[in-house]
Formats: C-alpha cells, structure tokens, sequence
C-alpha cells in the first residue's frame, strides 16, 4: 500500500502578489497627503525626531507599522529603506536604519535591532566623519560607496542584533537569536546566534524548506492567508514516499 505525495500548493501566488487585493492590503489615511506634503516641507530626510513624529502619526492613523502606507513612503522616498507588508519593528526609525536596506513581507523586527552597511574607512587620514562626509566634513562629496542590505520575507530577528557591513543578504523565513552580531550572509531558513553568529541548525528538512520557498506564500495579503490556512499548512507535512516493501517481502509477493 503506497502512501499519498502531498503536492506543492499555492500555485498562482505571483499574480496574486499584482492583484488589486495585494495592493490594498495597506492602509492609506484621508490625511496621507497633508502628511507627505509636511514631511517634505519640514526635511524630515534630515530631522529624524521630526520624521519619528511624523512616522509614528501615519501608523497610528493607518492600523499600525504592520499596515501603514505612508510610513513606508516615508521611508521609501525620503530615507532609501523598503518595507513590506506586514512588517514591523525599529525598521521604522530612519536614524537607525541607513539607506539601501530592502525589508520583505512579515518580517518581525524586535527591540534593539541595529543594521550598518557601510564602516568607517580605514585608508584616511581619520576614521572620523568629518573626513569623508559633506555635513559636517571637509569633504567636497560624499565619496564612501553605498552600502546594501536585503532582509527576505518571514524573517525573525532578535532584541538586539547587530547586523554588520559584512553581511549583505538575510534570507527568507530566517531566525536571528538575540543579540546576535551577523558579519556574513544568513542562508534561507536557518537559525543563527552568537556573536559572531553561526548556524546552529535550519527550521525545517530539505525538502520542506524547498517547499516553502517555491510556494512563496508570503506575497498573500491577510485575508488570503487566512483563506488558505488548511492549505499553508500542508507546506510543512514532510512528503511521504511509497512503500514498496522490503527485497524479501517483494520477492515473496511475486
């Protein structure tokens, strides 16, 4: 008697991820655009305890950082940092996180969490700001190349990580264990801690982590995810095989 192979779900999820529902899954307040408008006017690209005000009144107008659509216009176009759907944590302090980081869907971001893409440079006359930067600085122009930062979906990350330049990818549905300093690139689906951290073992077996991956069922809104929640499920049923008896038993069937 064989055993039954559960198939991989969810096909369809990269149209749904363009679908109008997909793309109301945030809110937006009546008042989005006075605050934009005002975010601009008072340069909040460089008044961070203004931008703080300003962050923190869009997401208690909009249902929180999880929803809020203009925090992550804020963000976006003011700060260079993209935040998915569903996100949330200190991601959302423009002081703290630097230009060029790119945050997925559902990543849970806790307190203490700091990212740097870039170091100081080792080569000048001084380490010190004053020497590569135009405010306040000597220099003419901003001449330290940009730094960059992927952070995938579903990601995990402890109270007080510290996120190096040396690392610049996280990959999706990783764990970061508290406190934390990552100076390389964290696989898909693996738990590291320690400082410097390390793996010390992946959520789930090969073949249900693949699973996860190529369903990519963190393009789902909410509701969709609530919609299909039998069905996400079966994503970490490890597949059965058929079995098809041992030599001696196969031989004697015959």
């Amino acid at each position: 008697m064989s055993g039954s192979v559960i198939p991989t779900p969810l096909t369809g999820i990269e149209s749904s991820r363009e679908s109008a529902a997909a793309n109301s899954e945030l809110r937006r307040s009546s008042l989005a655009p006075f605050l934009l408008w005002l975010y601009r006017v008072l340069n909040c690209q460089r008044r961070w305890r203004v931008a703080r005000v300003l962050i923190a009144l869009a997401m208690r107008l909009e249902g929180g950082a999880m929803r809020s659509a203009t925090a992550r216009t804020f963000l976006a176009n003011y700060h260079g940092v993209t935040i998915g759907a569903y996100s949330y944590g200190e991601c959302f302090d423009p002081a703290l996180v630097p230009p060029g980081v790119s945050i997925g869907r559902y990543v849970s971001m806790a307190r203490g969490v700091r990212l740097f893409t870039q170091n100081h440079p080792l080569d000048r006359l001084s380490t010190h700001p004053f020497f590569y930067e135009t405010t306040p600085g000597v220099a003419t122009s901003g001449d330290l190349p940009p730094g960059s930062l992927v952070i995938g979906h579903d990601v995990w990350m402890g109270c007080n990580v510290i996120v190096t330049p040396g690392c610049h990818r996280i990959g999706h549905g990783a764990v970061i264990g508290a406190g934390a300093v990552v100076t390389r690139d964290v696989p898909d689906f693996a738990i590291v801690v320690g400082a410097p951290a390390r793996k010390v073992r992946d959520r789930f077996p090969p073949e249900v982590a693949a699973r996860l991956a190529t369903s990519n069922w963190w393009h789902l809104s909410q509701s969709e995810v609530l919609a299909r929640r039998s069905e996400l499920d079966q994503l970490l049923s490890p597949a059965k095989t058929p079995n098809h008896g041992t030599p001696e038993e196969t031989h004697h069937a015959r």
